[in-house]
This record gives C-alpha cells, sequence and structure tokens, in this order.
C-alpha cells in the first residue's frame, strides 16, 4: 500500500511540473493570433523633422485604434553585422490582433488610413510581413 501512494504522489507531482511548466510557456507568446510586421525605409531617415511627424503619427495609430492587441516600434538594433541580419531599414513597427478579421478591419479603418495618406510622404519603401499562429 505504500509503495501504490508513493507513485501516486509522485505522478500528482510530476503532473504538477507539467502544468506550471505550459503555463510559463503560454506567458511568453505574443498576445494576439496575427502578427502584423511593417519595416519602413525613410526617404531623409537623418531628418529629425521627418522622424518626429513618423513617430507622432505611429503612435497615434498605435493608440487609437481598437483593433490593435499589441504593438512595438523600434529602430534597427545594435547587434554584431552576420549575413542573415538586414538593418537597413529606418523604423519597425509591430502590430498584433487577435484575428485575421481583426488585421482586415484595421486595414480600412479611418484611424490607419489616415495615417498612411499624412505620412506615406515620408518613405521610400515598405515592407510588409504578415503571420497567423500555428
Amino acid at each position: 500500500m505504500k509503495f501504490s501512494t508513493l507513485i501516486l504522489v509522485c505522478l500528482i507531482s510530476f503532473s504538477s511540473i507539467a502544468q506550471q511548466a505550459s503555463e510559463q510557456s503560454v506567458e511568453k507568446n505574443m498576445k494576439g493570433n496575427f502578427v502584423h510586421t511593417v519595416l519602413f525605409w525613410l526617404n531623409n531617415p537623418n531628418n529629425l523633422t521627418d522622424r518626429t511627424t513618423f513617430e507622432n503619427g505611429v503612435q497615434t495609430l498605435l493608440r487609437e485604434c481598437k483593433f490593435i492587441t499589441s504593438s512595438h516600434i523600434g529602430i534597427p538594433a545594435d547587434t554584431a553585422t552576420r549575413p542573415v541580419v538586414d538593418d537597413s531599414y529606418t523604423y519597425c513597427v509591430v502590430i498584433t490582433f487577435e484575428s485575421k478579421e481583426a488585421h482586415d478591419k484595421y486595414q480600412i479603418d479611418p484611424i490607419h488610413t489616415k495615417f498612411v495618406e499624412n505620412n506615406k510622404q515620408l518613405w521610400k519603401k515598405v515592407q510588409v510581413y504578415d503571420s497567423e499562429s500555428l
């Protein structure tokens, strides 16, 4: 009887550890099931006025659009130069959405279209990468 109790205690312990590990891995996931990554190359990346205008426009978009779950705006990181690293862009904007449908609504949202219309003269190239969670 004592041996079976020991086995039961071990099984419960292992189950608890596995559940905690599973919960920890979920916490590392991004919010949202659809990730919209946009790289921008500004026409005049050294122009402080252009950069400020762009940054303010993006921050307004990210703050006001109700379809966005989470977001990030950044510049190329100062990491080691390697053949696989492209740091030629000026800004990286990453936006997550709960679904593709939320992303599609974002694309036609007046807040997004206003951002594009008011800022498109600032960039010479935009590259988009969209992905959905597995």
